[in-house]
């Protein structure tokens, strides 16, 4: 008996027919290839039994390949037979094996592929509804972070935010005004607007207006279509413009339409719509600073709005769509043959800076038609002939027309209007009419807040209209800089006639001489105080505190004397002589300046400056360059540093196509620039120096917020380096010279407090200045007389001299407004910086002496030579009473050879009274 293979127990094959659960398995060697990698983890993490079965199987197909033994039918060897049937078995065998094999791949591959399908169905299904889930939530979520701090919407506030303007408010908080406006929103109530305007604004704005809900779902998704196709068209209903109107904002937001949306609903539940209807009558924007339709009926057509006709209303209508360019009106030159019928009422008035062209010789022509005419005031007028305003006239608006047919076509399309009325809508002829003011006259801090914040608000992004109506009608808070204690004390002492000589008024009511006066906070460049006039009834305000004048001598220190000190060209105690000639350039030997004072013969700069010497402000002018031109270009630089604009240069100015040029020393060393320079620029540059050499641009407003708190704009000054402290400081030292040792005594507070300033006049002393400052404020004041003044007969006057120029005039209201503003005030000097040496000099000859004035110099710089003059004590000094010459400030008679006393002890500071401590730098 043979003995059984040990293998044979483990693996026995079964009985033909018996099924084996291993036959519909995958054999692993010929799908491994198609399975994911799921189902091959599966697979490998299968018991044991699948894979012991596994391997039996392949074991039993090795051994019975192997022993011929293992078969169930006997076959002798040998025999062809038996050969040919193992042949043939094994072959069918095989045969089967591959057909099975092909089957269950087949029938595997058709099933992975309906799996892989299905669970691709299910991603996909599963990704959509998670996608709609997150976005749901996420828009949800922007909904409500949208809503989150919306307010009950009812009719005390829609009344409540109808009737409120633009608030300025002084410095400490308290009210100071509304915001001026030509045309102020004047609201009425629904029974007193045309029935005309209302149906043409609810048939062109929102025609299912008394039907839907506040939101109309069918207009809204009509918009969203048309927009997707490239047609735009609005879907906002008229609760919604309320809501953006007065609730929220013109901002083009998704949150904003939300809280639209939502305000537009609320409010058509607790306000009836005839009352939603009349506020947005009131409160619409219909172009050119007017809102409303009170005032637009009385701004475009000088009527009441109950009283506009159809074809007025439908114009009015159809502003809405884009008030720029549908206004009833737009403007066109002057051309020489109107009539005074033909402008009665329909002048517009532009500042050149915004982008027209310049007047033309026709129009400047007429300009004295104009006054004659009485069309135009007497500000009105100098703004005219000096080309700060330029003048057109209204036209009626084609595209305004072209949008009032297609409001008229709706109305009829709605039936509202007959097919009679439509017609004769068509052809009537609109009339433009402009009114009246009987409005309050804007002072001169307003005016100027009125433009800064214009400005603001454009730099935004907003169109000068946006902006405008923001200002008139946005219901803003402007927090101003002003000081209402400085803003009255400068206005006390403009009520008061006797501070202007020869003070008259002329037939038109313009006081005469006019004046203008600025007060800064230098070291935040907060204005604090302003006028830009005196006893102004015009309806043109002309704010002179903005407006250039010739500054005469105030632009020595400047454009001359520190741009000397900071090169290290001079220091206060170089000796100059004063006499008439001596020039280094051509150029000025041409001009040959005549001395101011009398022809001392040689000085320092110090007492130079303190007289207002030209010849020897011309020479010190030639050492800033080597050339004429050089030393022009230096000049213009610091004044530009300095912060003012008003300078033509020539290389500039011929691009442009303009001849006039300041490139002159007697421009800039004298002041006879071409525009000038306004008081609010001069305080600020002045204001520089006593603010350690570092420049802040002013400015009228802080803050400016919505009337519910929410901040729009944030003013932050800019600010940059002019010179370093210790030469402003040797300066500044130079300029208390002037008050204490020369013409400008006038300027000297009765506190003591230091001052330091400077005198200025123009050529006859048309035009008279001081400006100066203190250890807290820098002030200009400016006093001259307006070109043009009309005569009782019509003629018209010539400017006439200030009598007393500078030093008696414009220095002494000067001090008048200092010594009110500083009143209370702690007495303290000018901190001196580390890098400056004092020592004391003679005035006259800048040498050391023994007795004289404490004098500042940059460390290094201090004169090694000793006066040449024995010290004297003068007679004590008075009030000047002689003029300069033009364009030198105020002249004294002759100073002694030694005129100074030491009115500071050896070892004080300028401005320091002896027996106080100075201020530590």
């Amino acid at each position: 008996m043979k003995k059984e293979n040990p293998e044979d127990n483990k693996i026995r094959r079964k009985p033909a027919g018996q099924s084996s659960k291993s036959s519909n398995r995958r054999p692993s060697s010929n799908n491994s290839d198609l399975m994911l990698p799921s189902e091959r983890s599966k697979s490998n993490g299968s018991s044991d039994r699948r894979k012991s079965k596994t391997s039996s199987s392949n074991s039993r197909r090795s051994s019975t390949s192997s022993n011929p033994q293992t078969k169930t039918r006997a076959v002798s060897p040998g025999s062809k037979s038996g050969t040919r049937n193992r042949n043939s078995n094994k072959n069918s065998a095989n045969a089967n094996d591959n057909n099975k094999k092909n089957i269950s791949k087949s029938n595997n591959s058709k099933t992975l592929k309906r799996k892989m399908r299905s669970r691709r169905k299910k991603k996909i299904i599963g990704g959509v509804i998670a996608f709609f889930i997150i976005a749901s939530a996420l828009v949800l979520g922007f909904v409500f972070a949208s809503l989150k701090d919306v307010k009950p919407v009812n009719e005390a506030l829609l009344d409540k935010l109808t009737h409120q303007t633009t608030t300025i408010k002084y410095s400490n908080g308290e009210t100071m005004s509304t915001a001026p406006s030509q045309y102020k929103k004047t609201p009425i109530p629904l029974s007193d607007m045309s029935p005309y305007l209302r149906k043409a604004i609810i048939s062109i704005e929102d025609e299912r207006f008394y039907s839907h809900s506040g939101v109309d779902y069918w207009g809204l998704g009509r918009s969203v279509v048309k927009t997707l196709v490239g047609k735009k068209q609005g879907g906002s209903t008229i609760p919604m413009q309320v809501s953006k109107i007065l609730l929220t904002s013109s901002d083009q937001t998704m949150s904003r339409k939300i809280k639209d949306i939502y305000y537009a609903l609320e409010m058509s539940k607790s306000v009836n719509k005839d009352k939603i209807l009349e506020t947005y009558l009131n409160n619409y924007f219909v172009g050119k600073s007017l809102s409303g339709a009170e005032a637009s009926a009385m701004g475009y057509f000088n009527k009441h709005s109950k009283d506009l006709t159809l074809a007025e209303a439908a114009m009015l209508a159809g502003v809405t769509r884009n008030p720029s360019k549908y206004a009833p009106y737009s403007s066109a030159r002057i051309t020489g043959d109107e009539s005074k019928s033909d402008l009665d009422h329909k002048l517009l008035f532009f500042l050149p800076t915004e982008g027209l062209e310049g007047a033309n010789s026709t129009e400047k022509s007429m300009y004295e038609k104009l006054y004659e005419w009485d069309l135009v005031d007497q500000d009105t007028y100098k703004q005219l002939k000096s080309g700060d305003l330029l003048v057109r006239k209204a036209i009626n608006n084609p595209d305004a027309k072209t949008r009032q047919e297609v409001v008229l076509s709706k109305m009829k399309e709605l039936g509202v209007i007959t097919e009679k009325q439509y017609v004769a809508a068509i052809n009537e002829k609109i009339n433009i009419q402009f009114p009246d003011s009987n409005e309050k006259i804007a002072n001169s801090v307003e005016s100027l807040i009125e433009y800064d914040v214009i400005d603001a608000l454009m730099e935004q992004g907003k169109t000068e209209e946006e902006a405008r109506n923001m200002y008139y009608n946005g219901g803003l808070i402007v927090n101003s800089t002003i000081d209402p204690k400085i803003q009255k004390s400068i206005e006390a002492e403009y009520a008061i006639n006797s501070n202007f000589p020869n003070d008259t008024v002329a037939a038109n009511g313009l006081s005469e001489p006019q004046s203008a006066s600025v007060v800064i906070d230098y070291k935040t460049g907060n204005i604090k105080g302003l006028i830009g006039g005196r006893n102004i009834k015009a309806r043109k305000t002309l704010n002179r505190a903005i407006t250039p004048y010739q500054p005469g001598s105030t632009i020595k220190p400047l454009s001359v004397y520190t741009p000397a000190i900071d090169t290290q060209k001079v220091t206060q105690s170089t000796l100059m002589s004063d006499t008439r000639g001596g020039y280094r350039f051509k150029e000025n030997r041409a001009d040959n300046p005549e001395t101011t004072t009398n022809g001392y013969g040689s000085m320092s700069l110090r007492h130079a400056l303190a007289l207002s010497s030209n010849t020897i402000a011309y020479k010190t002018g030639e050492l800033l360059g080597p050339t004429y031109d050089d030393a022009i270009d230096v000049m213009m630089d610091y004044l530009r540093n300095f912060g003012i604009t008003s300078i033509l240069d020539f290389k500039e100015e011929k691009k442009a196509g303009m001849q006039r040029s300041d490139r002159h020393f007697n421009s800039l060393v004298l002041g006879g620039l071409t525009k000038g320079i306004s008081p609010l620029q001069m305080a600020a540059a002045f204001g520089t120096l006593a603010n350690n050499g570092v420049y802040i641009e002013p400015e009228v407003f802080t803050t400016i917020t919505t009337y519910n708190g929410e901040l729009i704009i944030k003013n932050t000054p800019k600010t940059h380096k002019v010179v370093d402290p210790d030469v402003a400081y040797v300066v500044t030292d130079m300029l208390t010279a002037v008050i204490k040792e020369g013409i400008g005594n006038n300027a000297a507070l009765s506190s003591g407090i230091p001052v330091a300033g400077k005198t200025g006049s123009s050529n006859n002393y048309l035009d008279t200045w001081f400006v100066g400052y203190t250890p807290y404020y820098v002030g200009a004041t400016y006093i001259g007389d307006d070109a043009g003044v009309k005569n009782e007969d019509g003629t018209i006057m010539q400017r006439r001299r200030i009598e007393g120029g500078a030093a008696m005039t414009s220095s002494r209201l000067w001090a008048k407004i200092m010594n009110r503003i500083h009143q209370n005030l702690e007495y303290k000097t000018f901190t001196k910086p580390d890098n400056v040496y004092m020592t004391t000099i003679n005035a006259i000859d800048g040498g050391r002496a023994s007795y004289g004035v404490l004098a500042a110099f940059i460390n290094g710089t201090a004169p090694d030579r000793y006066s040449y003059a024995a010290i004297q004590t003068p007679k004590k000094k008075t009030p000047s009473t002689r003029q300069p010459a033009p364009g030198g400030g105020q002249t004294t008679p002759r100073t002694p050879q030694n005129p100074q006393p030491s009115p500071q002890q050896p070892g004080t500071t300028p401005g320091q009274q002896p027996g106080t401590t100075p201020n530590q730098p």
